[in-house]
């Protein structure tokens, strides 16, 4: 514990967060109760609160004490990595008895395929990727379960239907299955590979990677740990 913790615990400002908000600004929230732009502040994060995309700014290095009995985490993904659950570049106390958690990561998309043949094509495409899980990405703070917004599709078909030539045979494409997005602090899947067959038939794609998962904290550095609680995801 630094001099300045010790110095200010004996006017710490003390703050309640019960219920669910996104990004709540800490500084100011702590002026309004009182504080001095000096001493401590102590934020406490009530159990079954949610805390979306938290991000420290406006406060003085070694002022800050976060309590967090809830949730602080990032938002869902929707074809990308999973959003960041608390970012930092201000020096921090966190007794975590929560969870912190980075955003699912999106699951990536089914391989393509395609085929020519006697002046007609097609093409199988590849399905979408599924979201990953994590909070809303606006307006009241939920949690959205991954494959909601979009779900993991299948891939579409294509096969050639006239008539071919002696010792042909009619080609065909399937684009693969667009993979599941991840759970909070988990990447997504990857996609399955198309498939094809016949002549004119073209080379099945494979599928492409899921996205990472979010960080659960951007600036670890800048923490201090007094119970680490669960934390899920990435962390840099």
């Amino acid at each position: 514990m630094t001099t300045r913790w010790i110095m200010s615990a004996a006017r710490a400002t003390s703050i309640t967060i019960s219920a669910s908000v996104r990004n709540p600004n800490l500084a100011a929230l702590a002026t309004a109760a009182g504080w001095d732009g000096i001493g401590q502040i102590v934020v406490t994060i009530n159990a079954g609160v949610d805390v979306a995309s938290l991000s420290i700014s406006g406060i003085p290095n070694d002022a800050l004490h976060i309590i967090n009995n809830g949730r602080i985490g990032g938002t869902q993904s929707n074809g990308g990595e999973g959003g960041t659950g608390l970012y930092t570049r201000t020096r921090i106390r966190i007794t975590n008895n929560g969870t912190i958690f980075g955003g699912g990561g999106a699951g990536g998309a089914g391989g393509s395929a395609s085929w020519s043949y006697a002046s007609s094509s097609g093409a199988g495409v590849g399905g979408t990727g599924g979201n990953g899980a994590g909070f809303s990405l606006s307006g009241t703070v939920s949690m959205i379960n991954r494959n909601t917004n979009p779900a993991a599709g299948g891939g579409s078909y294509s096969a050639y239907d006239g008539a071919t030539f002696p010792g042909d045979t009619a080609p065909w494409a399937g684009g693969g299955s667009g993979a599941s997005g991840g759970d909070i602090g988990v990447a997504g899947g990857t996609g399955t590979a198309a498939s094809s067959g016949g002549t004119g038939a073209g080379a099945p794609g494979s599928g492409t990677a899921g996205a990472l998962a979010g960080y659960y904290v951007d600036g670890n550095s800048y923490i201090t740990w007094l119970a680490t609680g669960t934390r899920l995801g990435r962390v840099i």
